[in-house]
């Protein structure tokens, strides 16, 4: 048997990648976009539902929560007058800058001023300072407890005990909110509170507390300036007149080394004129080393005094080496005098100008005293208010339905994210990138039961009997083939029809993902519809494991001659095994007949083509009911000899992961989807015209309780004994019309 080549490469693919990559890119991301919106509108109810609660939450805490009352005392924040005395003098705060007022208002809500605030005894005092707990426990739970008048015994308690300053001052702070007036000096400190005498009692204390501590700040900054100021200076003082006090015990010395150094100026004139034996010469050496002699004299005196002795002591051992030589010892002496002079005179030089400076700056701050302004004054005082402040209604409303349609929505949103099933067409289509070739929803059976009825109403004479045994869900009867539902199986025929040359395409394979997606309902009511078009349509049940076609048509599962079982055993021919009593003129039938103990090596390709080769010479359309796709590997071998691949995805069942896994599986094997065929859904109409429906039904789940996951897949069907035909209650219901 031939295959139909494979389909011809789109005209797109002829251009580079890089010419088209992006346009898919971003249509992917438009489209999944719409797709998310178009879920969170069908979801709808969620917001919707946020809203309404949001309101009701917003008028039950607008009836709960207390009143609240606001008042305000406006304090001036003043530029601080400069020092008059030194220009350049730098204020620490600028109150021109924002930054400024940023502070000051900052400072005001420190947690120690507002612990002031409530240790103050007034403020303790205040009648109603400490508010009366809010109970939200709505009126009936508290009637049903029996708790309401325990409850209104307890809760005027507004005479409770202020707590310690430190937590009080935090409520305070809580209570309290600070605002600067735009293109002003003028701060506002509010105090919202239920009573409103606290409330203005508060503001006040607050305001006249923090003028206080900048008042106290003040006049401790002027004392510990002056204070440190003094101290400097007498610093200054006591080093000038230390230094000054060494300078004196080096007087005597000095004046000796003085009258030395004239004396050596004239001994070496004399020098240069006479000789050392003249008797000038020998007077004026006496006079030399009697001048030495007065100057080392002098210069031990000093360096023993006790004023300088520090100094001295570190040169000891230095003199104690030269004592033996007394040229060395003169000339050490000398040396260490003139250095000792010099560092002397340049500490006094400079202790005298730190003194003068200290003196200058005491006398400035003393006139500062009487130069600087105060900082900060009180504009206005509180007010009782006269009503309430809060809470507002009309922002309570908005708030409460602005939060609850967020929450709507975010729950809406996790509701599409979690979400795991196909719903509607349009979705998996979307998600799967696959061609669906047709929509059939929720088959009910009362719907087709009426419609029977009325048919036999209509045609009281019709005494056909042959479809008295079919299933329910068969629509193609009398009375039930000109329903919607019946068009929606003619529109899967014209779909597969429009797949091709049909006289090339004859064999249509039907499968699903997981059991229960309704394939072999789905494969024998398109079997009907070809075969109601006038078409010769052969039906072949290849689910060996689990075969359901002989229940559909009420017949026995192991016939006399044999099903596919046998024939792919080459135990029965293949014209032998077809079941051409069906009811349906042209419609024959291949059951599974027996069971078989090992399904999967009766499909041996070979036989297979043999057999769908035989079909296709004999018939129009061979429609071929095969096993799930994830529970046994049977399709994978039948799917490549088959025309048109469909596959069956039940909606609100499967799992999206379950579809992408048998389109991965098909890829893989080289096997072409023809499409997908949405079986089982509900229309609703928040969701109208995603299914591209004929009509819209309130129809209910039908059979037994959906089972996710795919389940053992050795499993499948070796626990199915149901080999006779389903006993069908219709025919009663018929009957008695």
């Amino acid at each position: 048997m031939s295959r139909l080549p494979a389909y011809p490469q789109s005209f797109e693919d002829e251009f580079e990648e890089d010419d088209y990559s992006e346009g898919p890119k971003r249509q992917d991301s438009n489209l999944k976009l719409k797709r998310l919106l178009l879920d969170l509108v069908g979801r709808w109810y969620w917001p919707a539902f946020g809203l309404v609660l949001g309101f009701l939450a917003a008028g039950y805490y607008l009836s709960k929560a207390p009143k609240q009352y606001t008042a305000t005392s406006t304090l001036l924040i003043k530029q601080q007058t400069a020092s008059v005395m030194s220009r350049d003098q730098v204020e620490e705060i600028d109150m021109r800058s924002q930054e400024g007022m940023n502070t000051v208002a900052a400072r005001i809500q420190r947690l120690d001023l507002l612990e002031r605030v409530a240790s103050r005894q007034d403020v303790r005092e205040l009648p109603g300072l400490m508010p009366a707990p809010v109970d939200w426990t709505p009126e009936w739970v508290k009637d049903k407890l029996g708790k309401a008048d325990a409850t209104a015994d307890a809760a005027p308690r507004t005479g409770a005990t202020p707590p310690p300053p430190a937590v009080l001052g935090g409520m305070i702070g809580g209570w309290m909110e600070i605002s600067i007036r735009k293109f002003t000096r003028l701060m506002d400190i509010s105090i919202t509170h239920p009573v409103p005498e606290v409330s203005k009692a508060l503001a006040d204390a607050v305001a006249r507390e923090y003028l206080a501590e900048i008042a106290n700040a003040r006049t401790e900054g002027r004392t510990s300036s002056i204070d440190l100021l003094q101290k400097e200076s007498d610093e200054a003082r006591n080093s000038l007149q230390v230094a000054r006090s060494a300078l004196a015990t080096y007087a005597r010395a000095l004046e000796a080394h003085k009258a030395l150094d004239i004396k050596e100026t004239e001994v070496a004139v004399l020098q240069r004129r006479y000789l050392p034996a003249h008797p000038k010469m020998i007077a004026a050496t006496a006079e030399l080393d009697r001048l030495k002699e007065r100057f080392i004299r002098e210069f031990d005196v000093a360096r023993s005094a006790p004023s300088d002795k520090s100094y001295w002591d570190g040169t000891a051992k230095e003199f104690s080496e030269h004592a033996d030589r007394s040229d060395d010892y003169l000339r050490a002496a000398r040396q260490h005098l003139l250095a000792r002079i010099g560092v002397l005179e340049s500490e006094i030089q400079s202790s005298t100008s730190v003194f003068n400076s200290m003196l200058t700056r005491l006398e400035e701050s003393s006139v500062n005293q009487e130069s600087e302004e105060s900082s900060a004054e009180v504009s206005s005082l509180a007010r009782v208010p006269g009503g309430p402040s809060g809470p507002v209604a009309k922002k309570i409303y908005t708030s409460g339905i602005a939060g609850g349609f967020a929450c709507g929505l975010l729950i809406a949103f996790l509701f599409v994210r979690l979400d795991n099933k196909f719903h509607t067409v349009a979705q998996i289509a979307a998600e799967t990138d696959t061609t669906v070739l047709a929509a059939i929803s929720d088959i009910h059976p009362r719907h087709l039961a009426v419609a029977e009825k009325q048919y036999y109403k209509r045609h009281p004479d019709d005494t056909r009997d042959h479809h008295d045994d079919w299933d329910e869900r068969l629509v193609f009867r009398p009375g039930t083939a000109s329903t919607s539902y019946a068009e929606m199986y003619r529109v899967l025929r014209a779909s597969v029809s429009l797949l091709g040359d049909e006289t090339k395409r004859k064999i249509t394979l039907f499968s699903s993902a997981l059991p229960g997606e309704g394939k072999t309902s789905t494969s024998a009511n398109f079997a009907l519809a070809a075969a109601g078009q006038g078409r010769k349509t052969l039906l072949i049940d290849l689910d060996l494991r689990k075969p359901s076609v002989h229940r559909s048509f009420g017949m026995e599962r192991e016939r006399e001659k044999g099903g596919i079982t046998e024939c792919l055993a080459n135990i029965a021919p293949f014209h032998d095994v077809i079941v051409r009593d069906t009811g349906e003129e042209n419609l024959h039938l291949i059951l599974s007949g027996k069971r078989a103990p090992n399904p999967g090596e009766l499909l041996d390709i070979t036989r297979l083509k043999a057999i769908l080769a035989q079909a296709c010479r004999e018939y129009d359309v061979v429609v071929l009911d095969t096993a799930p796709l994830l529970a046994v590997p049977d399709t994978r071998i039948i799917a490549p000899l088959a025309h048109n691949v469909c596959l069956v995805a039940r909606a609100e069942y499967a799992p999206k992961g379950a579809i992408r896994r048998v389109l991965e599986v098909l890829d893989e094997d080289g096997t072409k989807l023809s499409g997908i065929v949405f079986n089982g859904f509900k229309e609703k109409r928040r969701l109208m015209g995603e299914n591209y429906s004929y009509g819209y039904y309130k129809t209910s789940r039908y059979g037994r309780a959906y089972r996710y996951g795919y389940g053992a897949y050795g499993a499948y069907g070796e626990d199915d004994q149901d080999d006779k035909p389903r006993k069908n209650k219709r025919k009663k219901r018929r009957r008695s019309v």
